[in-house]
């Protein structure tokens, strides 16, 4: 019977000490990479996070006791 692929039940031996280290090396290949995937994807929403949570931080500042940020701004406008 001939080999398909990894498909140990397929074949006739068992299969060897090196093929199953290279199957699971495949696996943690692929683990590590997700986990990059990931963690370059959660740094990314972070930093989107922070800055517009300190964009509305510098708007509520600068509207004050103002009802609209339109009014704030005519008034620093003013005071510069």
């Amino acid at each position: 019977m001939a080999a398909v692929g990894n498909n140990y039940a397929k074949r006739n031996e068992r299969p060897s000490l090196k093929e199953y280290n290279d199957a699971w090396s495949t696996v943690r290949k692929r683990a590590i990479q997700k986990t990059q995937v990931l963690r370059n994807e959660l740094s990314n929403s972070v930093f989107t996070t922070g800055v517009i949570v300190s964009q509305q931080k510098t708007a509520d500042a600068i509207r004050g006791s103002y009802s609209s940020t339109a009014s704030a701004m005519a008034r620093l406008n003013i005071l510069v």
